[in-house]
């Protein structure tokens, strides 16, 4: 028992989960019956720690976008300090700028296109090395 407990709040900490929210029903008639079809928008989450240096970008997550995205970051209150994070595609190309996360907040990344292909998320510490807690909404 204790090992699934152990095991299993080990793999949820690692792990990129995919969850799916936001289902919307759409309703159409075609010769006077009606259909109902749901739709669901797709939404990456991303919630572990990361060891940041102050001399280089460390990767912190990966995800194959097949829509836009725009993602959520934050920088966990707890933490040591500022972080700096960018996204780059699978060529290595930067996408969008670089953002700074104060301790404690958070940032909406620009825009990612849905065929950039495997994107990044690399970040460093801004001012004191160590392991730093991150969220990715």
């Amino acid at each position: 028992m204790r090992c699934k407990f152990l095991c299993a709040t080990l793999l949820s900490t690692v792990l990129l989960s995919v969850s799916v929210s936001g289902s919307q029903s759409v309703n159409a008639t075609t010769d006077g019956e009606q259909a109902t079809q749901s739709t669901a928008t797709a939404m990456i989450y991303w919630s572990s720690t990361a060891y940041l240096v102050t001399n280089a970008y460390s990767n912190v997550t990966s995800s194959n976008n097949i829509f836009n995205d725009s993602p959520v970051v934050t920088n966990n209150a707890g933490n040591k300090g500022a972080i700096k994070v960018k996204i780059v595609n699978s060529n290595g190309a930067q996408v969008g700028s670089v953002k700074t996360i104060g301790k404690g907040k958070t940032v909406r990344l620009d825009s990612i296109p849905w065929n950039s292909g495997t994107y990044t998320l690399k970040a460093m510490a801004v001012s004191s090395a160590g392991t730093y807690a991150i969220k990715i909404d």
